[in-house]
């Protein structure tokens, strides 16, 4: 199946990525945005099937619910609280960090999917970040912390 991989963002080993890009023939299929501005990672978010998310160290990032949020399913790691978050074959894949051959099984799996079966991930995605992390309702929650302070 075609695809592109748009790597979002900037940082020390670009080289090397760019190297293994090259040696691999790899051009016609992966780009790298360099820095990108929020706008800009919004416009490729809505421009992607998935998000994929391969961190080994993480909190909660931001980039998976901002991505669920636009109603894309993320592909990402069994990290901290991102299993909290996104629940396997719901609203994405989740694999085990530095697993590669269990990150291409998530990828292959995601292409394989058809339009109908992603877009249903992707409400489903959005549901759940809404349901666990709305702005208004977790305003709501810290402004009634305040209100109970001394």
């Amino acid at each position: 199946m075609p695809f592109e991989l748009v790597l979002g963002g900037d940082g020390e080993i670009r080289g090397e990525i760019e190297r293994l890009i090259a040696a691999y023939d790899l051009g016609d299929r992966v780009r790298i945005t360099g820095w990108i501005s929020s706008e800009q990672v919004r416009e490729e978010i809505l421009a992607a099937r998935a998000l994929v998310l391969p961190s080994a160290a993480e909190g909660l990032p931001v980039v998976i619910m901002e991505a669920m949020a636009l109603r894309r399913p993320v592909l990402t790691t069994y990290v901290a609280g991102i299993p909290e978050l996104v629940r396997p074959g719901k609203d994405g894949w989740l694999f085990a960090a530095g697993d590669i051959d269990d990150l291409v099984r998530a990828m292959e799996d995601a292409l394989s999917r058809s339009v109908e079966e992603i877009g249903a991930m992707g409400t489903s995605a959005h549901a759940r970040v809404l349901e666990r992390h709305a702005i208004d309702t977790e305003a709501a929650k810290l402004a009634e912390l305040f209100r109970q302070a001394p």
